[in-house]
């Protein structure tokens, strides 16, 4: 038990450490956004907790949502919502989804992309992004520890209509029980009221 114990630490700072060097690299960028709405780019942080809502798989639906890369098939599309404190939004949900690949001759190896993200703040403001290149980690089964790359272009109203940004998700999903967790970590510029 103690080398599982030792085994996950060691998985989870790995990964943080990732997070956090890819943070750098987007913070220190200097020239993130090609046409910037304001010329100050804010740090950006949620932390999220929530539920898997289910796996479509429906070919029609698929076939009309996914485009996967080339050798994989997309097998579902993912659903997920939760609810968190976000910089500049305060009290947030959230609902995401994403296409699952596998390779074409195979099981799925935690491989997802095309993600849409709706992030609904308390007084009603909307911010939607994309997320791409998803990885997850099974390594700790039934956890799965997953990465990805959201982007935040010119998507939402109130004072997101024209909100850029872009960072890392880094999380975790308990496929026995369907919780997740979900950090978002990265920029965003937009305009205030």
């Amino acid at each position: 038990m103690a080398d599982f114990k030792n085994q996950l630490m060691e998985f989870i700072m790995n990964w943080r450490l990732t997070i956090i060097a890819g943070t750098a690299t987007i913070l220190l960028s200097g020239n993130t956004f090609a046409v910037k709405p304001l010329d100050k780019e804010l740090p950006f942080y949620g932390e999220f907790s929530g539920h898997l809502i289910g796996f479509n798989n429906d070919i029609d639906a698929i076939t009309a949502r996914c485009s996967p890369p080339v050798g994989q098939v997309a097998w579902a599309i993912a659903s997920f919502e939760g609810w968190g404190d976000v910089t500049h939004l305060g009290w947030t949900h959230v609902y995401a989804e994403h296409c699952s690949y596998r390779p074409e001759f195979g099981p799925p190896v935690g491989e997802y992309g095309e993600g849409t993200l709706r992030l609904t703040a308390d007084n009603g403001d909307l911010l939607t992004g994309t997320y791409t290149d998803g990885t997850t980690n099974p390594q700790f089964d039934p956890i799965f520890y997953f990465m990805d790359y959201f982007t935040f272009d010119n998507g939402g109203d109130g004072r997101f209509n024209i909100a850029l940004g872009e960072g890392v998700e880094l999380g975790s999903l308990d496929v026995s029980s369907g919780a997740f967790t979900l950090e978002m970590t990265g920029v965003i510029s937009y305009s205030k009221k």
